[in-house]
C-alpha cells in the first residue's frame, strides 16, 4: 500500500567496501519504483536491470503490473502461486544453434576449440523463478547446434524476466560468452534472432541465438494450474472457477453474491472457446501453439478436389467466417469442418455475450468498492477484531481483485477472438477456399460481423522497444 501512493528509491549502502550490485527484481515486485545500480559493476544484476528498462522504447519508464497500481488489489512479493486475475502463462522455448561465437575474454592462450552452452534464467516471483541449461555442445566451435526445448511457467508475466547466458564449459576461470535479458511481456512468438551482449553491455558483433518461442496460457498445452484456496474444481471435465471469498461482514458478502453467476459465465465462455480451438488444431494434426491460420494452411490442401476445386468455400453467416462443403466429403473432412463449425459457434458466443457479462462483473466491484473507505467500521461492528478483521480485509481485498482480474480477461478475450476470426477470414481468403462470390471485388474482411481489434496479449514486435 506504502508504495502506491509514494515514490520510494533504493540504493546500494554507501559502507560497502566494493560496487556490487543487489537483486533489483526483488525491489521491483515489493512495489519500489527506482532501483539505483552501479553502472560500473557488470553482471547479472545490471543484465536484468538493462532489460527490464529496455521495454518502451528504451526511454526509461516502465508501467508496473495493474495489481500494484490498483487501490484496492491482492498481490504478495511472496507468491507462490497464481495471482488472482492474472492469467498464467506457458512458456516454450527451443534453442534451436548459435552463431559467431566468440571465445571467453581472456582465453587467448586456450586452443582454438570453445564447448558452449545456453542456461535459460526465468527471474520474477518465487514460483516463477527456474534456471534451465542446454547440453554441451562439446568441439562445436562457434556455430554449435543445441535443438533443445524448455520449458516455463509464469505466474506473473507482467513481472517476469527471461535472460539468456551462453557459457564455455571448458573454460577454467570466467566461462562468460555472452547474454541477453529480455521482459517476458516483449517476448515475440516465432523464430527469433537473440542478439547477444559482452559482459559490459555491449553488442557483440554478428554474434546471437536462433531460437523459437511460443507462449499459450496453461490450458494451452502446459501442465495444470495450481489452484489456490477459493479456486474448486467442478464438472464433468474438470472445469475450473473462481470464487469469492466469505469477509464475515453481512452487507458486504451479500453486495459479492450477484457475482457468481457471472463469474461462471465468464469462465464457461472463455473455456468454451479455448477447447473447441484446441480441439480443431488436434483435428488439423497442429500442436495448440499453432495460429490458426496455420490450421487453415494445413486444410486447404486436403480439401481439394480431383480437378483442383475447393471442396468447401468460406461464406459469412451472420457476419461469421463458414466453411461449406461442396460436393461429398470424406469422414475425417466432415469431422474437421464440424471442429471448425463448432470453434466458431463458441466464438460467437463468446464475442457477443461478453459485454453484457462483464458489466454485471463491473457493477459488483463498483458496489464493492462503495465499502472500501469504511470496511473497518463495518468489520467492528459484526465483532471483529484483531486477526479476524485482517482476515475479513484480506478477503475483500482479494474479492475486489477477482471481480476486476476476470473482469479484463474476459474483455481480453473477446479481442482475441475478434482478431481470431479476422485472421481466419484472411486465410482462407489467400488459400481460396472463399466462394466465387465471396472472392469477388464486393467481399472484404470490413463485411464481417465484428470490428477488427489488436489481440489482447503482446502487441506486435516494434524494434528498439527490447523485443526479440
Amino acid at each position: 500500500m506504502f508504495t502506491k501512493r509514494t515514490l520510494t528509491r533504493v540504493r546500494p549502502s554507501s559502507v560497502r567496501l566494493d560496487s556490487s550490485n543487489p537483486n533489483p527484481q526483488g525491489y521491483w515486485k515489493g512495489g519500489v519504483q527506482l532501483v539505483a545500480l552501479n553502472q560500473q559493476t557488470p553482471g547479472a544484476m545490471l543484465d536484468l536491470h538493462r532489460g527490464r528498462f529496455s521495454q518502451n522504447g528504451g526511454c526509461g519508464y516502465v508501467l508496473r503490473p495493474a495489481v500494484m497500481r490498483d487501490e484496492v488489489s491482492y498481490f504478495s512479493a511472496h507468491t507462490q502461486g497464481c495471482v488472482p486475475g492474472v492469467p498464467a502463462q506457458t512458456l516454450r522455448i527451443k534453442v534451436i544453434s548459435a552463431h559467431n561465437l566468440p571465445k571467453p575474454q581472456g582465453s587467448g592462450a586456450k586452443g582454438e576449440v570453445i564447448d558452449p552452452y545456453v542456461v535459460l534464467e526465468l527471474h520474477g516471483v518465487p514460483a516463477d523463478c527456474a534456471e534451465q541449461r542446454t547440453r554441451t555442445a562439446a568441439q562445436n566451435q562457434d556455430d554449435p547446434l543445441f535443438d533443445e526445448t524448455f520449458e516455463f511457467h509464469v505466474n506473473m508475466p507482467e513481472l517476469a524476466l527471461l535472460r539468456f547466458v551462453v557459457l564455455d564449459d571448458d573454460y577454467i576461470g570466467d566461462d562468460f560468452i555472452g547474454q541477453y535479458s529480455v521482459a517476458f511481456e516483449c517476448l515475440q512468438p516465432g523464430y527469433r534472432n537473440v542478439p547477444l551482449l559482452g559482459l559490459a553491455g555491449d553488442p557483440l558483433p554478428h554474434t546471437s541465438l536462433f531460437v523459437h518461442v511460443a507462449v499459450t496460457n496453461r490450458r494451452g498445452g502446459g501442465k495444470a494450474q495450481r489452484r489456490g484456496l477459493s479456486v474448486r474444481r467442478v464438472g464433468r471435465r474438470g472445469r475450473e472457477y473462481v470464487t469469492l471469498r466469505h469477509t464475515g461482514i453481512k452487507t458486504v458478502d451479500e453486495t459479492f453474491k450477484p457475482a457468481a453467476a457471472p463469474l461462471k459465465e465468464a469462465t464457461d465462455l472463455r473455456e468454451a472457446v479455448q477447447s473447441t480451438t484446441a480441439s480443431f488444431k488436434e483435428q488439423c494434426g497442429l500442436p495448440a501453439v499453432a495460429k490458426l491460420k496455420q490450421c487453415i494452411q494445413s486444410l486447404a490442401p486436403r480439401l481439394q478436389g480431383p480437378e483442383g476445386s475447393a471442396g468447401a468455400s468460406m461464406v459469412l453467416r451472420e457476419g461469421y467466417p463458414s466453411l461449406e462443403p461442396q460436393g461429398n466429403l470424406s469422414e475425417p473432412l466432415r469431422k474437421l469442418l464440424t471442429a471448425y463449425d463448432t470453434m466458431i459457434a463458441a466464438q460467437k458466443q463468446l464475442i457477443e455475450n461478453a459485454d453484457s457479462v462483464q458489466e454485471r462483473i463491473a457493477q459488483v466491484q463498483r458496489e464493492g468498492m462503495d465499502f472500501h473507505e469504511d470496511l473497518s467500521r463495518l468489520g467492528e461492528k459484526e465483532g471483529l477484531k484483531g486477526r479476524k478483521l485482517s482476515k475479513a480485509v484480506e478477503s475483500f481485498t482479494w474479492n475486489i481483485t477477482v471481480l476486476k482480474g476476470q473482469s479484463d480477461l474476459l474483455r481480453g478475450a473477446k479481442m482475441d477472438s475478434l482478431d481470431a476470426l479476422r485472421q481466419l477470414a484472411l486465410a482462407c481468403e489467400a488459400c481460396g477456399l472463399t466462394s466465387s462470390i465471396s472472392s469477388s471485388s464486393t467481399f472484404s474482411t470490413a463485411e464481417l460481423h465484428y470490428s477488427c481489434h489488436p489481440p489482447s496479449g503482446r502487441r506486435s514486435s516494434t524494434h528498439g522497444n527490447g523485443r526479440i
